[in-house]
């Protein structure tokens, strides 16, 4: 980031007192779990810049608009300056929820391959390398596991700044945005330091994240199935029912009092509106359901 943004940003956040500031320092925990490269006070101060001009631009907007629609001047000024501050909030919204939905979405794509991940390093345990050689390689593979950014950063760290591997480790287990990836790392700098066997508890974190995963797609396929059924009943059954139904009183002269409209009208509303519209949202409750890969 150019550095004459950065200085803007960083005068912006000196907008908010430090009292509300330290309020919402739970934003720099999810910037580094998300792995957003920007300082949390730049942070702050892109989105108070993004409020301020979002604010400015859609009050300079709503007032021409509302003036071409021949609202009195001071009518206009006012709901200009509500859409404004409302424009305004919307954009602090979208920058305060944009670090938690990006580190939830990198948080559900480690846990989908926690099983290879744990297995993976088992098997490199089981030859008998060296922890750090473990998580070298699991490096050189870690964009495939979605843990390229947090092993890469471990490596770096060993390589760059001469950490050793299990202080990098505890740091990497806090901003994990994978709860139970952060568990492993705890788990392997405590086996390591009690002299345990790696290979072991490797393994057994492999098969412990197998059988989660394997119940979790079994739940999954039960989902499946009722959506399947309310597929049939409400989305083939009921409408081939209503549309013969309807088309029967269409051609009879048949009327409904529904709405005031006629048999033909509700046909179209059920072919072109409610059908589409009902399997769109099991689309939706499908997609949002399937376990990722």
């Amino acid at each position: 980031m150019d550095s004459r943004l950065v200085m803007l940003f960083l005068k912006f956040s000196r907008i908010i007192p430090k009292g509300i500031l330290s309020k919402v320092s739970k934003v720099k925990s999810n910037l580094a779990k998300a792995s957003i490269k920007t300082g949390f006070e730049v942070y702050v101060g892109l989105v108070m810049f993004a409020c301020v001009v979002a604010g400015i631009v859609t009050f300079v907007l709503s007032l021409f608009f509302l003036s071409q629609l021949n609202f009195a001047l001071l009518n206009s000024v006012l709901l200009s300056m509500v859409i404004g501050v409302i424009a305004g909030l919307v954009s602090i919204g979208i920058g305060y929820s944009y670090p938690v939905l990006s580190a939830y979405s990198r948080g559900s794509n480690i846990d989908a391959n926690l099983p290879h991940i744990a297995h993976f390093m088992a098997v490199l345990a089981s030859s008998g390398m060296t922890p750090e050689s473990v998580f070298r390689s699991l490096a050189r593979v870690g964009k495939e596991y979605s843990v390229s950014k947090e092993v890469g950063g471990l490596i770096g760290e060993i390589e760059l700044l001469g950490v050793d591997l299990y202080s990098s480790l505890k740091r990497v287990s806090e901003v994990s945005p994978s709860r139970k990836f952060g568990t492993m790392l705890n788990g392997i700098v405590t086996t390591s330091h009690m002299g345990g066997d790696l290979a072991d508890y490797l393994n057994q974190e492999a098969m412990k994240f197998k059988e989660a995963r394997m119940g979790k797609i079994k739940r999954f396929l039960e989902n499946l199935g009722v959506i399947a059924e309310s597929y049939v009943a409400f989305m083939v059954a009921a409408p081939l029912m209503l549309i013969i139904m309807l088309s029967v009183m269409s051609f009879i002269g048949g009327q409904v009092t529904l709405l005031d409209l006629s048999p033909t009208d509700l046909l179209n509303l059920l072919t072109f509106v409610l059908i589409p519209t009902g399997i769109g949202f099991l689309i939706f409750m499908v997609d949002s359901i399937t376990p990722l890969r």
